[in-house]
């Protein structure tokens, strides 16, 4: 009897853990919603920047076609 008993409440225990931990995780991977308005759709502010030769790239040479702006700081 005492066996039996032990044995619940170490499963009690363990479904507190994983409830718990699981928990935890889907607050933490919850995407946060944005600080700012969406760009989408609106005007870009016309640019001109290097590309990976080293050659001037401006972004108005690209008006009239969908374009999707993707920007990386690089490697340190």
């Amino acid at each position: 009897m005492a066996v039996k008993r032990g044995w619940k409440i170490a499963g009690g225990v363990v479904v507190a853990v994983v409830v718990i931990f699981g928990l935890l995780f889907w607050r933490d991977t919850r995407v946060p919603k944005p600080q700012i308005a969406s760009a989408e759709g609106k005007r870009a502010p016309d640019f001109t920047l290097k590309d990976q030769d080293g050659h001037d790239f401006t972004l108005s040479s690209l008006r009239g076609t969908p374009v999707l702006l993707m920007f990386y700081r690089g490697y340190w």
